[in-house]
């Protein structure tokens, strides 16, 4: 099982983790992980690629966005629809309820175990209300089909959409991964809203900020010296640092009796953003009578 938050790194999830807001998890042909927040929660089958946002403050909504596999969804019920899950064919709506979300390269369903989920079909524009034990399955091509083991639910004509998901094996959207094999392992840094993994791993808000800076300095001295008993040095030094550092160094000397003068000047530059700077210039002057 494996997560990434730009589409090319991905990292390996382990109990306990973190997972990014926005992230896209991966789980291999054996792999399970579940994301949990609160009393809510997110199951990944074998062979899931999907991810999870979470935005607003006052009103938080999550969106799910799943282009291959299966999701065990536990949603915690409210007043309002908080919670939709996109698939390349469907869209679920829910105010609070637990259903599972399968999607294939070609097809997604939605079969409901609690509460109520309202799917819409993107391309022949219908539209269901699944209850407890009814299903809902959408064909790119056949539109959709409805299900019940007790009662079938109906379907109404709504306005034909486009999906935000790509399905499997067609253009990119949105940042979406181009594939389901994870690469290597490497870290990165940034600035993400974030949600704790457990064996399993959905939310705990919290942030985290990285920042790095270069310095490189450069410094230069050059020494002048007059004859006739009289010696005159100048250096002149100065360092730069990218991530902002400047350094400047004078130096004079002056020589007196048997012609001789020497001059030093050192300078320092500090860059700052974790960059250091440093410019040393050094001159000296020699007089001879």
């Amino acid at each position: 099982m494996n997560y990434t938050t730009d589409s090319k790194t991905w990292l390996a999830v382990k109990v306990g983790d973190v997972i990014p807001n926005k992230a896209w998890v991966s789980t291999g042909p054996k792999g399970r992980v579940q994301l949990s927040r609160g009393v809510e929660s997110v199951s990944f089958q074998p062979n899931t690629l999907a991810s999870i946002t979470t935005s607003g403050f006052f009103q938080k909504t999550t969106e799910v966005r799943q282009q291959t596999g299966t999701l065990d969804l536990e949603i915690e019920k409210r007043s309002r629809p908080h919670t939709t899950v996109q698939t390349p064919y469907l869209a679920a709506v829910v105010k609070g309820t637990a259903f599972r979300v399968s999607v294939t390269k070609t097809t997604a369903s939605v079969s409901v175990t609690r509460g109520l989920v309202q799917v819409s079909s993107f391309a022949s524009g219908q539209r269901s209300s699944l209850g407890p034990g009814q299903r809902a399955a959408v064909d790119g091509v056949k539109g959709m089909t409805v299900a019940g083991a007790v009662s079938k639910p109906s379907i109404s004509a709504v306005e034909p959409s486009v999906a935000s998901v790509r399905a499997v094996g067609a253009t990119a959207l949105n940042g979406q991964p181009q594939s389901t094999a994870a690469g290597k392992n490497s870290t990165t840094s940034g600035s993400t809203n974030s949600n704790r993994a457990d064996s399993a791993g959905h939310s705990k808000s919290g942030s985290s900020d990285d920042g790095a800076g270069n310095g490189n300095g450069n410094g230069n001295g050059n020494g002048n010296g007059n004859g006739n008993g009289n010696g005159n040095g100048n250096g002149n030094g100065n360092g730069n640092g990218n991530g902002n550092g400047n350094g400047n160094g004078n130096g004079n000397g002056n020589g007196n009796g048997n012609g001789n003068g020497n001059g030093n000047g050192n300078g320092n530059g500090n860059g700052n953003g974790n960059g250091n700077g440093n410019g040393n210039g050094n001159g000296n002057g020699n007089g001879n009578d």
